[in-house]
């Protein structure tokens, strides 16, 4: 199975990652994963990861996040790889270990913070805040020193003195390179005093080239797009906080897949949505959720084209655009939640309402109460009207029986034990006599009705066993009537004739030759008895000595294994029993 990327190319360490496969020639697909409008944060990225992060990916069975993590296993896994990346000498790989874990604590928090709460805050639906920034400052300096005089010292193009990049390389240059989106003059501010660090970020560039750049051009376009928004509100007099970057839209139209079109060439009109669409799309959505065989407990996406296509071929909106199934789910999103809301709202105000309070007040009580718990007016009275009888939404109090009197009239129906207020529906939830529960008839799932079908279909196999039953009897019948007539007592002449056909006694030389036939068949038989034995114990040893072989072979595999492992360590770590097992395996091997 093919490797699978996902990831957001303004992430650093996406970029680390994308990188470093598209250096080493790890064929993969790039699954693109928007920061912007929060798709790491849906339940289908969640289940690869719970983080819900960027980078992740998917090999084979495996889920692996963090971007450190897969570097490590990538240089592993991979043949491809070649082998300055990620040592197999165990010193330097510790080395390259101290130099990620300290990027972590360090270099990140300082590099990051200090972009985000000076440049992306907004993007992210974040304030800018100074504050935050001139502490990220702070650690981003003292983290650019360590890197210069401790990192880097020497006269080596990498880290760690080497001549050639590693994973640590790699990771720590993408997250500089974060700083493209400042301004100049800031950027210029916080590098120049080391030119050790701009050095290296060179060198790190070009030995990764062209792929660098090609993985960087999203945010060499962040950087364009942050410097017409300063220039902008420089000759507006505006301070550039108020402007607000889009992570989804910075850059001009690009093939690149991690591009978008420029934001005032993708923002749109939207057009927003009537009552008449709201009832339309209510409509829609009872009406396909009913059936519950073809419409209940199926995929989401099919449920949803089916409401998109009744909602565009309702004729009272022919005049009106169409509207895409996803539209229709995030409406219908909206709609549920705050109706839901208000329901309970409504229950409560119902529950307390005081004697001589009409379903008005006891509206206006639910509005209230609405607008208390959630701190916003409930606009969605049309969607509540429309939805209060059904049952996943209707009260929970029947508005005549409620806590605190009101008319006790109620009309009795022809239905059972069933009364229902003279004001109400009788469709509506029905009020129970003498405070008996009375259950609601839920709409059938999909185990109940097939249950229902297999029930008739029973029913049906039933009463053709019981014709099929009574056809069987009536020939038994006819047949007991004929053995009766058969069994009558024989008459003379019948048993005379019966006599002479009594068969004659066989002769001396037959009775020979039965015997002699039954003899041989008796030994025909012991014969094969002993030929099957005979196989079976051939077949049996045949099973013993290939079990033996496969013993040895294991032995000998387990045998090669140990010595493996033994010649993998030096003389100096083994002990003297470990030593004198090496030799004496070898010489066995030999």
């Amino acid at each position: 199975m093919k490797l699978k990327v996902y990831a957001d190319r303004m992430s650093q360490p996406s970029r680390a990652v994308l990188i470093f496969c598209k250096v080493n020639e790890i064929q993969f697909d790039e699954i693109l994963i928007y920061l912007a409008n929060r798709q790491q944060l849906s339940p289908e990225f969640k289940d690869i990861n719970p983080m819900g992060k960027v980078p992740a990916i998917v090999d084979g069975k495996l889920k692996l996040s963090e971007s450190h993590a897969i570097l490590i296993y990538l240089s592993s896994a991979y043949p491809s790889v070649v082998d300055h990346w990620y040592p197999s000498d165990l010193s330097k790989r510790a080395r390259i270990h101290s130099v990620l874990d300290w990027h972590h604590t360090n270099l990140r928090p300082g590099a990051a913070g200090y972009v985000l709460n000076s440049v992306l805050g907004p993007a992210l639906g974040l304030p800018l805040n100074p504050k935050a920034a001139a502490e990220a400052e702070q650690l981003l300096t003292k983290s650019l020193t360590t890197l210069d005089t401790f990192w880097l010292k020497g006269n080596a193009m990498f880290l760690l003195g080497s001549n050639q990049p590693s994973i640590a390389d790699l990771s720590l240059v993408c997250e500089l390179t974060q700083l493209q989106v400042l301004d100049d003059k800031d950027r210029l501010r916080l590098l120049s005093p080391h030119k050790n660090v701009e050095q290296w970020i060179e060198n790190t560039r070009k030995a990764t080239m062209p792929h660098f750049d090609e993985v960087h051009e999203v945010l060499f376009r962040a950087k364009d797009r942050c410097q017409k928004q300063r220039e902008m509100a420089t000759a507006s007099k505006l301070g550039p906080q108020s402007k607000i970057i889009q992570f989804s839209t910075i850059g001009e139209k690009s093939d690149d897949p991690n591009l978008v079109q420029n934001t005032t060439d993708r923002r749109k009109h939207r057009r927003k949505w009537s009552r008449a669409e709201d009832a339309i799309l209510i409509s829609a959505w009872l009406n396909t959720s009913k059936d519950p065989i073809v419409d209940n407990e199926h995929k989401a996406c099919a449920f949803w084209k089916r409401i998109g296509a009744y909602f565009n071929n309702s004729a009272s909106l022919a005049n009106l655009p169409k509207r895409e199934p996803s539209h229709c789910k995030q409406r219908w999103s909206k709609l549920n939640d705050k109706v839901c809301k208000f329901v309970g709202c409504y229950d409560q105000a119902l529950n307390q309402r005081s004697s001589g309070q009409s379903e008005d007040d006891v509206f206006q009580v639910a509005y209230q109460v609405y607008t208390n718990n959630y701190k916003s007016n409930f606009t969605l009275e049309h969607a509540w009207r429309e939805l209060r009888h059904s049952k996943k939404w209707c009260s929970l109090y029947p508005f005549e029986n409620s806590k605190g009197g009101g008319s006790s009239k109620r009309t009795k129906l022809n239905n059972g034990d069933r009364v229902y207020s003279s004001s109400s529906n009788p469709e509506s939830v029905p009020i129970a006599l003498d405070e008996e529960e009375q259950v609601m008839d839920l709409p059938l799932g999909v185990k109940s009705s097939k249950q229902k079908e297999k029930k008739v279909a029973t029913i049906i196999t039933i009463e053709e066993r019981e014709a099929d039953s009574g056809s069987r009897l009536e020939n038994l019948w006819v047949l007991d009537e004929e053995e009766q007539v058969m069994d009558r007592p024989l008459g003379v002449k019948s048993l005379e004739q019966k006599e002479n056909k009594v068969a004659p006694k066989p002769t001396i030389e037959e009775r020979e030759a039965a015997d002699s036939r039954s003899r041989l068949e008796n030994l025909w038989a012991l014969k094969e008895k002993e030929e099957r034995e005979a196989d079976s114990r051939s077949r049996l040893e045949n099973l013993w000595a290939l079990k033996e072989k496969d013993i040895e072979e294991q032995k000998k595999l387990t045998r090669m294994e140990v010595l493996k492992s033994l010649l993998g360590r030096t003389t100096d770590q083994l002990s003297e029993k470990e030593d004198i097992l090496k030799n004496k395996l070898i010489d066995e091997m030999l």
